[in-house]
């Protein structure tokens, strides 16, 4: 699905568009929608477009991003929107080989806060001060984002991220995605692409991201500290991934501010 600004609210609309057959890219459905006349009639509606790359050539005018996180992070899921967020506070892209990260200015997380003001419904708001106060620059990937929304839905203590494991004498062992002090339990999500050679996160040899890992998690446990460790269908599954943290202790929060709004997502 492509959403496009429709120019007059007889343009709005979805459409279904055909892909010809000599199309070097696939065609999605579009879904055309009114620029908002609360802020065609503002100074927002000076704001300048950006120009998207495609195979190096301009190829899309993209919104405003303050524009499009306010009307777009509302309407997503939570899972959805928590990766888009994290993502803008941490400043963590792709480079444009896809392998490679690197860090893009981060968004400061006042100024994310602010957006909440252009939504244009109390409910938007609502559903926006939500996400902003849940989105955490310390999320290093999609997988650990989603993670922390499935551990919030199913109800369990939320951990801390992306912790410092020392031994007796104070040596750096590794930094653990996800963990629990009181249990002395540290979760990890293994995303395939932490694993896959030439397309891992680092675009080192396979065997060597997998040997490091080993002596790392090694270390690590013989300070007898317990991991949990999860996946991809452990997360579209969430029944799953609440076996194993029941399996290994991990608690049920008791509900407060911090729990994610369940009435998501916002429609205007």
């Amino acid at each position: 699905m492509v959403k496009l600004r429709a120019s007059s609210v007889g343009a709005a609309g979805t459409i279904q568009r055909l892909q010809p057959e000599a199309s070097k890219r696939p065609l999605f459905e579009e879904r055309r929608l009114v620029y908002p006349k609360a802020w065609a009639d503002s100074t927002y509606a000076d704001r300048p477009a950006a120009s998207l790359l495609i195979d190096g050539e301009v190829a899309l005018r993209v919104e405003d991003l303050q524009l499009a996180l306010a009307d777009g992070l509302p309407h997503m899921t939570p899972g959805s929107a928590i990766m888009v967020a994290d993502a803008v506070l941490s400043g963590r892209r792709l480079a444009d080989d896809g392998k490679h990260p690197f860090m893009a200015t981060p968004m400061g997380s006042k100024e994310f806060l602010g957006l909440a003001d252009l939504c244009l419904t109390q409910k938007a708001r609502t559903a926006f001060r939500w996400i902003a106060g849940f989105a955490s620059p310390l999320s290093e990937s999609p997988g650990e984002s989603l993670s922390r929304v499935c551990i919030d839905e199913l109800g369990f203590h939320p951990p801390e991220l992306q912790h410092k494991i020392h031994d007796a004498h104070g040596k750096l062992l590794g930094i653990v995605d996800f963990w629990w002090k009181e249990l002395r339990l540290a979760g990890e999500f293994d995303g395939k692409r932490k694993y896959t050679g030439g397309a891992s996160y680092s675009g080192r040899d396979i065997d060597d991201v997998i040997r490091e890992e080993k002596l790392r998690m090694e270390r690590i446990q013989e300070e007898g500290i317990r991991v949990v460790r999860w996946m991809w269908s452990d997360l579209t599954t969430p029944q799953r991934l609440a076996a194993k943290l029941v399996r290994v202790g991990v608690p049920r929060a008791v509900v407060g501010h911090q729990r994610f709004n369940h009435n998501h997502p916002a429609r205007s």
